[in-house]
């Protein structure tokens, strides 16, 4: 077992035996143990509502000499383990495990939507409004788009492609049905665009469409995770979203929220001509009836009118079913 997850299991057993204040010190190092490598004492009481002298005579209970050394197994742990879905399935259900299920579960779910709320807000304070606005612009004077987002930003890839084909005829989604997804590529140019979505780990289709694009003068527009990510060298505008979670999978909601600003913006610049363009595809699309209107509601006559046709037999019918029940 890594020292670190044996320093959890020995809060654990000593958390009865402990005082109350460092009891709430040891139950917030249980629920978090992510937080331990790299966040201050300071700042870990504060967040457990604690004296940063309670962190030390926590360490000092299981044996070290103060909080310094408890935390070092644990940067030892980050490290040495990649963040592949297996490890982010073990973290997962050892939070779960560590408490009783149904109040891990809500912790679980608050902390997602803390995390989307921060993971949204500061994405789109670093990205900032120009750079959206220019990324739309490059989007919009494209000869024809190119969406790609594999595996998990595939929906952020779908949507933009549905959106902006109410009002676009140049849209390609790069979806690769019936295994051509290179032959969606033939003919791009300088004139093209290509949004691409990826995050760590990166498809491999995704990073090669974007060097395939580039290379033949393409505007690359990249939502991605990091200043590192293999998409970097290759955009001419990189919109940068965090993607932190406690779920096994990368958050999806900046991306999909980014991807929403962007239609708006492309719509936008598209002026009158891409409204009547939406308003021609409702108005297709009404033609083959997709939608469900009230017309389409089933209105149920009350049963006791037993003048209209069919509803003796429903009535019949619904008491055989009370009668199978023993009721």
């Amino acid at each position: 077992m890594p020292k670190s997850e044996q320093i959890l299991a020995d809060l654990q057993d000593v958390y009865p035996r402990l005082s109350p204040q460092l009891r709430r010190a040891a139950h917030y190092l249980i629920d978090r143990p992510d937080e331990i490598a790299f966040t201050s004492i300071r700042q870990l009481a504060d967040r457990a509502d604690v004296q940063p002298a309670t962190m030390v005579r926590l360490a000092q209970a299981l044996g070290f000499d103060g909080y310094e050394a408890l935390r070092e197994p644990f940067r030892d742990a980050l490290r040495s383990q990649p963040a592949g879905f297996g490890q982010r399935a073990r973290k997962l259900l050892a939070r779960t495990s560590r408490r009783r299920k149904g109040r891990a579960l809500a912790q679980l779910a608050n902390e997602m939507v803390a995390a989307d709320r921060d993971n949204l807000s500061l994405s789109l304070e670093a990205i900032g409004s120009d750079e959206l606005a220019d990324a739309a612009n490059v989007l919009a004077n494209a000869r024809r788009i190119y969406v790609v987002g594999q595996r998990s930003l595939f929906p952020a890839a779908f949507y933009v492609h549905y959106a902006c084909s109410m009002f676009r005829e140049d849209m390609i989604l790069m979806d690769g049905n019936g295994g051509t997804f290179a032959d969606r590529l033939r003919g791009i140019s300088s004139e093209d665009a290509m949004l691409v979505f990826s995050f760590e780990p990166y498809s491999r289709g995704a990073v090669e469409a974007a060097e395939f694009a580039a290379a033949r003068g393409a505007a690359i527009v990249a939502v991605t995770d990091s200043l590192v990510s293999p998409l970097s060298s290759l955009t001419r505008h990189m919109l940068l979203v965090g993607t932190d979670t406690p779920a096994l999978f990368k958050s999806v909601v900046p991306v999909l929220s980014i991807a929403q600003v962007l239609v708006a913006q492309i719509l936008a610049q598209g002026g009158q001509s891409a409204l009547t363009s939406v308003a021609e595809s409702e108005h297709q699309l009404e033609t083959f009836g997709a939608y469900w209107t009230e017309a389409d509601r089933v209105t149920v006559p009350d049963v006791d009118d037993g003048d209209t046709p069919g509803v003796r037999e429903d009535a019949a019918s619904f008491d055989h079913a009370k009668d199978r029940r023993g009721s």
